[in-house]
């Protein structure tokens, strides 16, 4: 009895250490990003489903009063699985995680370069305005009106 109670002691402890390295491993999964991370994300959605088991397993052990040594000889079993688990998909993020940015990136990146490019270019042939969706005359005063039409019409004199 007394063995029990010190292996499930120690079963808590590792239970309690298994949690905070899935909560580690979550971080880092998110901070990989989407593309890469997908299949990553899927083992680390079935090693939570086994965390829930085994909690709700060691739970159900140690709610009799008396930890059972059969159960508990199971639990340890689960947990020294999803702890080679845990390992094999936290070495994966690493990899993942040190390597260069995928395709997708590189080209999402080049994306808004071109995009900042592009609304650069129209501020600086348009000064201040706003030409998307709002009208020239909204909250502009006269004098504003007046310049804006005076650079057009410079501009349309260099053509």
């Amino acid at each position: 009895m007394n063995t029990n109670s010190h292996t499930a002691a120690a079963l808590a402890a590792k239970i309690a250490e298994m949690e905070s390295k899935l909560a580690a491993l979550e971080q880092e999964i998110a901070e990989i990003g989407p593309p890469a991370s997908y299949d990553l994300q899927k083992r680390f959605d079935a090693l939570k489903i086994e965390e829930r088991a085994l909690k709700r397993n060691f739970k159900e052990s140690t709610a009799r009063g008396e930890a059972d040594s059969v159960r508990l000889a199971k639990v340890e079993a689960l947990l020294r699985h999803m702890e080679r688990e845990e390992a094999s998909v936290e070495h994966e993020a690493h990899f993942l995680h040190q390597s260069a940015p995928s395709s997708v990136v590189l080209a999402a990146e080049a994306a808004a370069h071109v995009i900042e490019l592009y609304r650069r270019a129209i501020k600086q042939v348009l000064g201040d305005m706003r030409p998307f969706g709002e009208s020239v005359f909204v909250n502009r005063s006269g004098e504003a009106l007046a310049a804006g039409e005076r650079r057009e019409s410079a501009a349309v004199a260099v053509r």
